[in-house]
């Protein structure tokens, strides 16, 4: 009799296995995908991580973590790009990595603050926030790494609104990526230095 007992709870348990991973199969499938669609050059794209999706409430709520992790992004962002272009005053337009940086950060502030002007307070579960790490090449010949964030529909089958934070560290390499790029002329593509992510 007590095995008969379990049975019931092996196999809720067995289909809450099944659905969850049926969710992050096709969370999988539609962000790669989607990730492929919208790059210049989806045949370097390189996905390293999709996170555990997480529930989103609203499409302008984030924690006290995330703003923080954002505005730590923004901040690192901006002053790799002030010191390399000594403050906009002197760019260099054929420096790869700068030119790359610059794209990311003004793509970067058009999906990131332009969902911030609506209401930032918790709503009810509005479907999925996931987040994706990759790699891949810019238009200007420029391997960089970035984080994709996703909210998705209840059922997982729509992007509904994304955008991306480029991954930099602001250390002595990012110097040396500097002297090296004024030494080179016509179509120079330094890396952009990465950084393991957060």
């Amino acid at each position: 009799m007590k095995k008969l007992k379990f049975i019931p709870l092996v196999m809720f348990s067995v289909m809450l296995l099944a659905s969850c991973q049926s969710k992050e199969s096709k969370i999988e499938k539609l962000v790669t995908s989607h990730l492929e669609q919208s790059l210049e050059n989806p045949q370097n794209l390189k996905v390293l991580e999709i996170a555990q999706p997480d529930s989103a409430f609203g499409l302008n709520y984030f924690t006290k973590q995330e703003q923080a992790y954002m505005m730590n992004t923004i901040t690192d962002v901006t002053k790799v790009l002030m010191e390399r272009t000594d403050y906009m005053t002197n760019p260099n337009l054929d420096d790869a990595y700068t030119m790359t940086l610059a794209d990311l950060e003004m793509r970067m502030s058009s999906g990131l603050f332009s969902g911030m002007l609506g209401d930032c307070k918790k709503g009810a579960w509005s479907g999925w926030k996931v987040r994706v790490t990759y790699t891949c090449k810019s238009k200007y010949g420029c391997m960089y790494k970035a984080q994709r964030w996703y909210f998705l529909d209840k059922d997982c089958q729509t992007v509904i609104r994304s955008f991306d934070l480029p991954i930099v560290e602001t250390s002595k390499a990012d110097k040396t990526t500097k002297s090296t790029a004024k030494k080179k002329q016509g179509n120079a593509a330094s890396k952009i230095m990465l950084s393991t992510g957060k």
